[in-house]
């Protein structure tokens, strides 16, 4: 080099790599950048890698994030990012808080000269949520739109489909099931009815006498078979 004529930055590197390598995260191992549930009010962001206009962010452990208390009232979408600070010189995950309301939206991604982010994963805090399920939880990972797989030298391959299909089916087979549990729930309650509705008398006065009244009922001792016996019945043949 002469009086630094062949000196390069770190960001003609990165724009360099980033025109070789597209955004998002690394795709092995599979849970690399997961957000799970602790059944608590807080997450774990699992170990993994992502990749941000030509900068590498490494997650070496499993780091939590405490989510802030719900209201009482109205819900919010917390939203967990890789955020690239061009000014800071960094990449770190954070939570994007919410803003309450009854039909919540989460924050958009900030994508400018200073700082670029990747969505990794939505929050769903309804309101007097005192837990935090994994199915509050929304992986944005394979969205490209909002984050996507790291590809090498093409462009990111759009994984937005095989996403939206994926959770249109999740919801769909969600609402399905609980349907049938209200359905079964509804039979079960009017099948018991039914049945403690036949019983009450039977329950009532004697009910040993009335009770063993039905047990006799249901003995039927002849010597010919019975014509028509009674449901559950048993012929106890004279011989």
């Amino acid at each position: 080099s002469i009086n630094g004529d062949r000196k390069y930055k770190a960001d003609f590197f990165a724009r360099y790599f980033g025109s070789l390598i597209s955004n998002g995260v690394f795709p092995n191992p599979s849970t690399g950048l997961q957000v799970i549930a602790n059944d608590d009010m807080t997450v774990t962001l699992r170990a993994g890698k992502g990749w941000i206009n030509g900068y590498f962010y490494e997650n070496t452990d499993d780091l939590i994030f405490s989510i802030e208390i719900a209201d009482g009232v109205l819900k919010r979408i917390d939203r967990i990012v890789l955020q690239f600070n061009n000014l800071d010189r960094n990449i770190r995950a954070k939570i994007k808080k919410g803003t309450f309301a009854s039909a919540p939206v989460a924050t958009e991604l900030q994508r400018d000269t200073n700082v670029y982010e990747l969505g990794i994963a939505d929050l769903a805090i309804n309101n007097g949520t005192i837990v935090i399920n994994q199915s509050a939880i929304t992986d944005l990972r394979l969205n490209s739109d909002l984050c996507g797989i790291v590809q090498g030298l093409i462009d990111q391959v759009d994984t937005t489909t095989i996403f939206n299909q994926y959770l249109a089916w999740f919801n769909e087979t969600k609402t399905d099931a609980e349907t049938d549990i209200a359905n079964i729930k509804t039979e079960f309650e009017s099948d018991f009815n039914t049945w403690f509705t036949t019983i009450q008398g039977v329950l009532s006065g004697d009910v040993a006498g009335n009770l063993l009244l039905k047990i006799d009922n249901l003995i039927i001792t002849s010597v010919t078979e019975p014509i028509n016996p009674a449901p559950n019945s048993f012929w106890n043949k004279v011989l």
